[in-house]
């Protein structure tokens, strides 16, 4: 065995101290869980510092890549323990992996999951825009690892939370990368979203009541359309909403079609029951679902609102719903 054989044995049979067996029986205090975090903390220290050793020893080593890893790993293991005084080096190792081309893909993308997870906690430390700060990590994670799902999330919540404009910049922005299918379709989703407005909305289903419904032939009637499950606390919460604006204007040509997302359907149906919850309902599922799919549906309720003229008018009905309902319901 030569010595870097003998370095990388020291290296990997090095382990963290496990808690004490006395703890089994006998809670440890908070002063003793402070006291033995600490001391985790410094072995993780003395770990990642052997890691440096190794690569830095024998950088031609054929494990020479995976005492890097090691090292961030301990690195970030101290920190999380305690040990702030690395930060500094936990996060100068990770963005020099991160930009290694020659590094295993997913190990790069993970490691900048991590960096990008660490800025949003210091942004939200400091009191800044976090919407701001999520757009910027997106759009950073989409543009160096567009293959990853994590850009495409963070960017689909600030398109839910900001304004329509900010919804089609972020939806062009996901749909044109050079990621999947499965990624840049939910841009593209956004998009469809954004385009029912000012068209009719072309649903159409059988009920499970056996009522046919179709949107674009119910002429003369505001129609609301209820994204919901029952999964969703939002979506049970508004249901007594729904009820009353029914109650208040239905005889006047006012109309909910409920798109339910459970995979259940007899729950969905059970709960339908209990709240005496008349307008029609297409059961879609949760898993696979058409709508969601094809307008990118995420982050339930939605609400949406045609005119008299089966025109959809609003996305976002679920914000000051009533008064939009009695403005439709005026003209």
């Amino acid at each position: 065995m030569n010595a870097a054989e003998r370095a990388w044995e020291a290296l990997t049979n090095f382990s963290l101290s496990p808690p004490p067996l006395l703890w089994q029986t006998n809670a440890p205090t908070p002063a003793d869980l402070a006291k033995f975090d600490g001391e985790r903390a410094a072995e993780a220290i003395v770990l990642a510092d052997r890691a440096k050793d190794f690569y830095t020893e024998f950088p031609g080593d054929p494990d020479a890549s995976r005492a890097r890893v090691t090292e961030i790993q301990a690195l970030q293991t101290a920190v999380h323990l305690g040990a702030t005084n690395r930060l500094a080096d936990l996060l100068a190792r990770e963005q020099a992996l991160v930009q290694n081309t020659n590094a295993p893909e997913e190990l790069r993308y993970e490691l900048r999951l991590d960096l990008a997870g660490r800025e949003l906690t210091a942004a939200s430390a400091s009191g800044a825009d976090m919407m701001v700060a999520l757009e910027k990590a997106g759009r950073e994670m989409i543009k160096e690892f567009p293959d990853g799902p994590a850009g495409y999330e963070m960017l689909s919540r600030v398109a839910e939370s900001e304004d329509l404009l900010k919804m089609h910049d972020l939806g062009k922005l996901m749909a044109d990368s050079s990621g999947p299918p499965e990624l840049t379709g939910i841009g593209k989703g956004f998009l469809r979203r954004l385009n029912v407005l000012g068209e009719p909305l072309p649903i159409a289903f059988t009920a499970a009541d056996g009522r046919e419904v179709n949107l674009t032939t119910l002429s003369n009637k505001v129609v609301l359309v209820d994204f919901w499950g029952t999964w969703c606390p939002l979506c049970v919460q508004e249901m007594p909403e729904l009820k009353k604006l029914y109650e208040q204007y239905h005889t006047n040509g006012f109309e909910i079609v409920g798109i339910n997302f459970d995979d259940d359907t007899n729950a969905a149906q059970r709960f339908i029951k209990q709240q005496d919850i008349t307008w029609p309902q297409y059961f879609g599922g949760k898993t696979n679902n058409k709508c969601a799919e094809l307008y990118s549906l995420s982050y339930f309720p939605y609400i949406w609102l045609t005119d008299r003229k089966g025109i959809v008018q609003d996305i976002r009905g679920q914000e000051a719903l009533a008064a939009k309902v009695a403005k439709l319901m005026a003209e």
